[in-house]
């Protein structure tokens, strides 16, 4: 869900729904699915965004809790309206803005890593790296994009080991940043 920006002149500017729409429907799909884990992207630098916007959009980040994010410097493409406006923010601007919520994103999806520790996850087994481990994703993850389940043999005994390709019942076990590690339960 590609929201763009929060702040309501940010959001205008871009031809987007009012942030009242947007939080507004956002609260409803996470008080209807249970579980859900949300995707989007933010834009920083936008022509005319001031820093109050920029903080408004950060704080809306710290609060609602993006389990994926990512952020990206708006950048000039010619013959657009954006693209025209005298009022563009310096590139230095853009790019300081975008770390800050990516440094954010990092610690928010390193608390959704850790807070997995424990649960039970299907796992599709994706990989071996160049190190001989597996490496997988949950429905959670999107390949390419997204941390990802680093798979470890079960101990337990009567339990398949691992193959590339296979759909896993696994536990976690631990979180490494934003990737979590997990082994096979059956």
């Amino acid at each position: 869900m590609p929201l763009q920006h929060i702040a309501n002149f940010t959001l205008l500017a871009m031809n987007r729904p009012p942030q009242q729409h947007t939080v507004g429907l956002l609260h409803k799909l996470r008080e209807r699915i249970p579980g859900l884990v949300l995707r989007t992207t933010f834009i920083s630098g936008f022509p005319g965004e001031t820093e109050e916007d920029h903080r408004e959009l950060v704080d809306f980040c710290k609060e609602f809790k993006f389990e994926r994010m990512g952020t990206f410097v708006y950048s000039e493409e010619e013959g657009t309206p954006a693209g025209e406006r005298e009022d563009q923010i310096d590139v230095a601007t853009r790019e300081a803005r975008r770390d800050e919520l990516n440094e954010l994103q990092q610690q928010i999806q390193m608390q959704f890593a850790t807070n997995r520790v424990g649960t039970e996850v299907e796992v599709l087994v994706d990989a071996v790296d160049s190190d001989g481990f597996f490496i997988g994703r949950s429905r959670l993850e999107s390949p390419d994009v997204d941390p990802v389940v680093f798979l470890s043999e079960s101990e337990e005994e009567g339990v398949p080991r691992l193959a590339v390709g296979q759909m896993r019942r696994c536990k976690v076990t631990g979180a490494s940043l934003s990737d979590i590690e997990a082994y096979p339960v059956c």
